[in-house]
């Protein structure tokens, strides 16, 4: 799905040369995974006067990520954010900017509230 947003538009041959170039996998793996992302729904043909069709992503990143990462934390960690970040905070090398960048979001976050 990155790369389809990455792109926009696209043909499934370009989803495939962007891909492999990341990671090597077979033209036909990648266009079974397109297959079942239209599936599910991520994923729309657009009409177009090309021999194939265009895919469009149905479902923008950020929402994805949000529904990911609530179920992540529910399954994993008891549906507990604080346990997620500890986690996080004792297992991943956090830099210093990032701890810094971490710190100034939890001072603006409203409690409660969220964005």
């Amino acid at each position: 799905m990155n790369v389809i947003w990455d792109l926009g538009e696209c043909s499934s041959a370009e989803v495939t040369a962007v891909f492999t170039r990341k990671r090597p996998l077979a033209p036909t793996t990648i266009r079974t995974v397109l297959a079942n992302l239209r599936k599910k729904g991520y994923l729309e043909p657009v009409p177009s006067i090309e021999r194939g069709f265009r895919l469009r992503a149905t479902v923008d990143r950020e929402s994805v990520a949000r529904r990911t990462l609530k179920a992540l934390v529910s399954s994993l960690f008891g549906g507990s954010p604080r346990q997620a970040i500890a986690y996080l905070l004792k297992h991943e090398e956090i830099s210093d900017s990032d701890r810094a960048e971490i710190r100034q979001m939890l001072d603006l976050h409203p409690q409660g509230k969220h964005p």
